[in-house]
């Protein structure tokens, strides 16, 4: 971590409409759930760069041009090897890595760490539909998370954020997991599937049962605005104030 504070693992991603309808379902269901996700990734990684935190996450092409574009309001560049943002990405994905990602190593405030292959696996952008390489996404799953991380949070997704969410709390069981209910997909079935406590913890989940009731009532649809600036620096101001000192 080197003279970052803390490090927060961003699991997050924009649902996909020709993968499992469950996430569909989930994802539809909430108004203008993608906005929700995209404020939730800026305002997250906002907080982070300003209390001087560090963000891991995979490269996700959904997801990699918010963090980056949040990367150049701040001077986070402390060193080689000492980056604010890493990115773990599986070998599997070399020959299709997201703009976003390249542009994140563009500015130079982002570490990239490759996992290898798996047998052999390769993405094929001819496939619709279906998750693929999983055996070197189980591997880079887990090479991502053994990381020292203080928090997870949880934004939208399919299984790949359900997989992460498992394999953090095996990994990571005393450590928080932040799960923003409002962003759909897989982190609104999260959310409802599982008990909240000191570990895993809703903070949007007064706005989410709020928008519910309104619904059940017949109001009128409307474009529910979630404080996501203000959820997240209490979740950076959580995390923060549980690492005082920068690991060395």
């Amino acid at each position: 971590m080197g003279d970052y504070t803390f490090t927060i693992f961003l699991s997050a991603s924009v649902p996909s409409e020709k993968r499992d309808k469950k996430y569909l379902e989930n994802y539809t269901r909430i108004e203008n759930a993608q906005i929700q996700i995209e404020e939730a990734v800026i305002g997250l990684a906002r907080n982070i760069f300003q209390a001087g935190g560090r963000i891991v996450f995979g490269g996700h092409p959904s997801i990699s041009p918010l963090v980056a574009m949040v990367a150049t309001e701040f001077n986070t560049d402390k060193g080689v090897g000492n980056k604010p943002i890493t990115i773990y990405q599986s070998r599997a994905f070399e020959a299709v890595i997201s703009k976003g990602s390249t542009d994140l190593l563009a500015l130079g405030c982002t570490d990239i760490v490759w996992t290898d292959a798996v047998a052999g696996e390769r993405f094929d952008p001819e496939i619709k539909g279906k998750s693929q390489f999983e055996k070197s996404l189980a591997l880079m799953r887990g090479k991502m998370i053994q990381e020292r991380l203080d928090a997870m949070v949880c934004m939208g997704g399919m299984e790949g954020v359900e997989a992460e969410f498992e394999i953090f709390r095996k990994i990571h069981p005393e450590k928080p997991v932040f799960i923003l209910a409002s962003t759909g997909g897989a982190s609104k079935i999260l959310a409802d599937a599982f008990p909240h406590n000191d570990l895993i913890r809703v903070p949007d989940k007064e706005y989410v049962e709020t928008a519910g009731r309104e619904k059940e009532r017949g109001a009128p649809a409307r474009f529910n605005i979630i404080p996501y600036s203000f959820l997240t620096a209490l979740i950076v101001k959580e995390v923060a104030g549980g690492r005082q000192q920068p690991d060395v």
